[in-house]
């Protein structure tokens, strides 16, 4: 029976036992035993109850139930969690109806990127090197978007050092490097007149060297120093970027020096064709 699993899991997990109460039917047996086997078998044993998780159904109104139930039983302290093919769009909705949880379980919708689930990525040639000089190159293509940024290059972060808020990303060449004493102009490299020049700012490169010659020269953080970093960065952002509806675009801008060199390869490629043309 539901009631027999769950005690006999509570026994080889009392430290952290979440019991799934939905196999059946949340309100009328999964609470109901839960309840029953943590007060039996989980806090007599000085175990505080690791929850339950509801995995099917309304989420938001077995939640709420779920919630008043627990409480009713003195088991105020006891965590709900929610799972069952959960996004961040399913999550807010959720959150907005009021639903009473503690955490959520977010699995195949995280693990198969449901919304995106292919990324494309190609390599692509920027630079050659003759005679011991690095020369840019670059991809030309009818779509625009795949028309490649020539030679080596590096990412910059600009942040506004009042409100540490990130302003843009800048695409330099390798050589470049951005001078928070002087002011930057930002612009749309599709658009040119979009212009923008800011002071005031903090650079940040955002490339670190991984191997150097072969060697590995990088010391790789851990999960907490990774999820400490992912939230700083989250937390630079505006919230216009961060909304879920219509957000505010963030800019990747490419350095002046960048766009010439682009541009230059671009009418170097126009005039050839032309060549090619009249001799045909």
């Amino acid at each position: 029976t539901e009631e027999e699993a769950f005690r006999a899991y509570a026994r080889v997990y009392p430290d952290n036992c979440v019991l799934l109460v939905d196999t059946y039917n949340v309100l009328n047996s999964g609470i109901p035993n839960a309840i029953k086997v943590f007060k039996e078998e989980v806090i007599p044993r000085g175990y505080r109850p690791g929850g339950i998780r509801i995995d099917s159904g309304d989420l938001t109104y077995l939640s709420k139930r779920a919630r008043e139930m627990l409480d009713e039983a003195g088991l105020e302290n006891c965590p709900i969690v929610l799972s069952g093919s959960l996004d961040e769009y399913v999550i807010k909705d959720i959150l907005e109806q009021g639903a009473e949880v503690d955490s959520f379980g977010v699995g195949e919708r995280l693990i198969t990127s449901k919304s995106e689930p292919v990324f494309n990525g190609v390599y692509k040639l920027v630079a050659v090197e003759e005679d011991g000089e690095i020369i840019p190159k670059i991809k030309i293509s009818e779509n625009v978007n795949k028309i490649t940024n020539p030679g080596f290059k590096r990412p910059w972060r600009l942040y506004d050092k009042k409100t540490g808020k990130a302003i843009a990303d800048v695409l330099t060449t390798h050589e470049e490097i951005i001078d928070e004493n002087e002011s930057y102009l930002l612009f749309d490299p599709e658009h040119t007149w979009k212009q923008k020049k800011v002071r005031n700012f903090r650079a940040r490169m955002l490339m670190e060297k991984i191997f150097d010659k072969g060697v590995p020269v990088y010391q790789s953080p851990d999960l907490k120093e990774i999820r400490r970093y992912c939230q700083e960065e989250i937390n630079s952002l505006w919230e216009e970027v961060l909304r879920f509806k219509n957000p505010h675009e963030y800019w990747v801008d490419l350095s002046k020096p960048l766009w010439k060199i682009k541009q230059r390869l671009l009418k170097e490629h126009s005039a050839i064709e032309d060549l090619n043309n009249n001799n045909f």
